[in-house]
């Protein structure tokens, strides 16, 4: 437990783009032209530059011992190359976030010598982590791909959702270090291809309800075969029929109901894969952003007691030329901080990144060139996306995990992208365009990998935030912050009494001098992941915050006032902050 929280603190040519049935396979000459932005300076000139951070990879020094296992056996099963998931929460409230990372299993017919299992790493409070997952009944065996983290039954501690391509399990924390699976009771297993999932008050009741992305449907035993010339590949999406998600409404005493057909949400049209909830109309409940795999994105306005599917008129269906894309990765965020919340979605390669900014009016506008994110990430292939401020100067910044799907893609392009990419960074200019500090950041400096899911978190609680990256088939990466603590910064957690007591939904202001920022609690983020439930401002040179404002999922509001920067505070439900 912390009892003192003051801290020291162009032109690109492709070769292999997007068919409906072979993703990777198509070869054509397809030249695009890419705007990007002249950047100048950053745009707040109240504001002085701030010295950029570097990433170190500590994963191996930090006790992170963990090696994904994708079962990968010659069958070419599609979930092989999704996973997985990872989440940072404090599951033994000792104010310093541990860390949950999924694994896969052997696929059908194939036994393994020694089955792999999902990893609960707790954190020592020095930087270091001890796997403890058997010790704490949360390992489990099954093919796993994603994992949500939420306070479902109110008792304080946070419980683990996990997704897998099978049963789903639902894990309570107990509080004495331990999980039990409480899966068939609370008939959440939803046994399908089951990606990202991401808990929220739907109905606004003070309970946590839970929605469960699915993907394609599979039958085990009979994977459809696909070549590109001799060379065996994975099938793309569109040799699989789409499957619906899942919503499931919590009726307390840990049972839930699947509403999804009631409450709107059911449709076969998407391959879904990232999911990601937030008030992004601003009427005070939760909508659902939905990245699906070569098919239109979802959008799903909440009108309180039924959710409408608004993609195509809201504009984040589909990219600029009314093509749909093979979203993955997705994050809200007040990125140009006018008070609205803006929507990243990521994509395959030979398909940018989008950056979809917020018009009010339940309206979004296309802003991936003019922000300088559209070349730099046009050949990549991203799954994590993260907003996180890494530099702590109130404004977020972009992470990208990135990785290929197909191990054999140097062989069907030789001139094409890797297998194993770097992933990249992209600091905030606060004038509304990013650029590309990938190298700079030092995430160059190791080997790049198969990225999937990213999760953040202040992990050594030294006042910036660090990174933890999924491998597909590999060891993942833990990217410490080294250097965003030489700006001012102040940590938010929430906890709920009318509300739910993990505060999601909670839309917290924190206003400094002539910096104001707004950012929400979710119960989800990225692709297959879950970051840190605690919300960090960066303050840049500022020295206090005047003031924090929440409005609360139960519909009251709560303001406090003056807050040292350089904390880490909690603020309960209708009282006043206190060090964390």
């Amino acid at each position: 437990m912390i009892h003192s929280s003051d801290r020291t603190a162009q032109t690109k040519t492709s070769r292999i783009v997007v068919s409906p049935s072979h993703r990777w396979i198509r070869l054509v000459l397809q030249t695009v032209l890419l705007a990007a932005p002249i950047v100048s300076g950053c745009g707040d000139d109240r504001e002085p530059a701030l010295p950029l951070p570097r990433f170190s990879e500590v994963a191996a020094q930090s006790g992170i011992e963990f090696r994904h296992f994708n079962g990968a056996a010659g069958s070419y099963y599609y979930p092989e190359t999704h996973g997985s998931g990872a989440a940072f929460a404090d599951f033994d409230g000792d104010g310093f976030p541990d860390l949950y990372v999924v694994n896969s299993a052997a696929t059908h017919g194939v036994v393994a010598a020694h089955p792999p299992v999902n990893a609960l790493f707790a954190n020592q409070t020095d930087g270091t982590f001890v796997e403890r997952a058997a010790a704490a009944g949360g390992a489990d065996t099954s093919f796993g791909m994603g994992v949500g983290v939420g306070d479902v039954d109110n008792d304080g501690h946070l419980d683990l959702y996990v997704t897998n391509w099978g049963v789903n399990r639902l894990y309570r924390n107990l509080g004495n270090g331990r999980f039990t699976d409480v899966t068939e009771r609370s008939g959440t297993g939803d046994p399908r291809v089951s990606t990202s999932t991401a808990f929220a008050d739907i109905d606004l009741d003070g309970d946590l309800d839970l929605y469960v992305a699915n993907d394609v449907r599979i039958a085990e035993g009979n994977p459809p075969e696909c070549r590109h010339g001799v060379v065996r590949i994975y099938c793309g999406p569109g040799h699989y029929p789409g499957d619906s998600g899942s919503l499931f409404r919590n009726d307390g005493d840990l049972r839930f109901t699947d509403v999804t057909e009631s409450m709107g949400v059911w449709t076969e049209e998407g391959r879904q894969l990232g999911v990601v909830f937030a008030d992004y109309d601003d009427d005070g409940d939760p909508d659902l952003h939905v990245a699906n795999d070569h098919e239109p994105n979802f959008l799903f306005r909440n009108d309180g007691s039924r959710f409408t599917e608004v993609g195509v008129p809201a504009g984040i269906a589909v990219s600029p030329d009314g093509a749909p894309e093979a979203g993955m990765g997705t994050d809200w965020s007040d990125y140009d901080r006018d008070g609205l919340l803006d929507l990243g979605v990521c994509n395959f390669q030979w398909e940018s990144c989008r950056l979809l900014h917020n018009e009010g009016e339940g309206r979004f506008e296309d802003h991936t060139a003019q922000s300088g994110l559209g070349g730099p990430t046009y050949q990549n292939l991203t799954f994590g996306t993260d907003f996180i401020d890494i530099d702590n100067d109130g404004y977020p910044d972009l992470f990208l995990a990135n990785g290929h799907v197909e191990p054999n893609i140097e062989i069907l392009d030789s001139a094409g992208p890797r297998y194993a990419q770097h992933d990249q960074f992209f600091l905030n200019n606060r004038d509304g365009t990013f650029t590309d500090v990938t190298a700079a950041s030092g995430l160059t400096a190791f080997s790049a990998g198969v990225g999937r899911g990213s999760a953040a978190a202040d992990y050594d609680n030294d006042g910036d935030i660090d990174i933890f990256v999924s491998n597909n088939n590999q060891r993942p990466h833990l990217l410490r912050n080294d250097g965003g603590n030489r700006a001012n910064w102040i940590s938010v957690e929430v906890e709920g009494t009318r509300s739910n007591r993990s505060g999601i939904g909670a839309r917290v202001t924190v206003y400094s001098d002539d910096l104001r920022q707004m950012a929400e609690v979710r119960g989800s983020s990225s692709y297959l992941s879950h970051n840190d439930l605690r919300l960090h401002f960066g303050l840049g040179h500022r020295t206090e915050v005047d003031s924090i404002r929440i409005r609360w999922p139960s519909g009251g509001s709560q303001a406090v006032g003056t807050v040292p920067a350089g904390r880490f505070i909690r603020i309960v439900e209708g009282e006043s902050w206190s060090p964390r």
